[in-house]
């Protein structure tokens, strides 16, 4: 998705359904970091005074439910500022069932962040169990912190879902190359989708959506499930197989996950 300054909150709401029936049927959609800093975004205005209103909050939380319930499916709605002080904003994910919604805020912002006043979670990302594959949320420099996403895996993450928002080649490349990483190293899915800005306000937004797996003899040598154009506004989904991933801890010719030294 991108997003649009010029929007309302219904707007981007109206557009995130269309982004869901644009990529079909599925179990799991995610939303991209900051797609709700839209309605609210100016770069000339300083972060901590452009927080999403809590009647846009509650809409954009509303429409989600709506959503998840519609497609009985979990759905990460990618993430908004909110403010927690008048000085102090979180960078807020929520993530939609059927039965409501739950929220993380970015344990590891970057530096660029907490120097516009958004403060680092010491909140755990919620795990949220659906038909019987539990998903848990991680946003954009989240993901290149190991022992941050082992410890989501430790408490039973299966797949990782990590919406991000990179202004550079440098930017993407870190975040692919580390969700790759952690999908391999904790023999799970994990499913990144970056914000694609169509605006001329910096920074832009660039990326490719992709989901990836582990690499092994039970779930397959390639290890990228899908991955989509670069800086292109589409939606798309792909299957993966959660039995398989299941078998590959135990059965695969190499587990590292399974394998992990862990100390007593």
């Amino acid at each position: 998705m991108t997003f649009d300054p010029t929007e309302t909150i219904t707007d981007l709401t109206e557009r995130m359904t269309d982004a869901v029936r644009q990529a079909g049927p599925a179990d799991l959609y995610v939303m991209p970091e900051l797609v709700g800093a839209g309605p609210r975004y100016d770069p000339s205005v300083p972060a901590v005074d452009r927080p999403l209103p809590e009647d846009a909050i509650e809409h954009l939380h509303g429409h989600l439910t709506e959503l998840a319930t519609e497609r009985d499916a979990v759905v990460v709605g990618g993430s908004y500022l909110k403010a927690v002080s008048a000085e102090t904003l979180v960078n807020r994910c929520p993530i939609a069932t059927p039965d409501g919604v739950v929220t993380y805020d970015k344990r590891n912002p970057i530096p660029e962040e907490r120097d516009e006043g958004i403060r680092a979670s010491d909140g755990d990302p919620p795990l949220v169990t659906h038909h019987g594959v539990t998903v848990a949320p991680l946003i954009c420099y989240d993901v290149e912190f190991p022992e941050l996403v082992r410890s989501v895996v430790d408490r039973g993450a299966e797949v990782l879902a990590v919406p991000s928002w990179t202004s550079s080649t440098a930017g993407v490349e870190r975040v692919r190359r580390c969700a790759a990483a952690r999908a391999v190293e904790n023999q799970c899915f994990v499913a990144m989708v970056p914000l694609v800005t169509e605006t001329d306000a910096e920074p832009n937004g660039t990326g490719r959506s992709a989901v990836f797996a582990p690499c092994d003899d039970v779930c397959g040598a390639g290890g990228t499930r899908l991955t989509l154009p670069l800086d292109q506004p589409l939606s798309a989904t792909c299957p993966v197989d959660v039995e398989t991933l299941r078998r590959s801890r135990t059965d695969a010719s190499v587990r590292p996950y399974s394998d992990y030294r862990r100390e007593n």
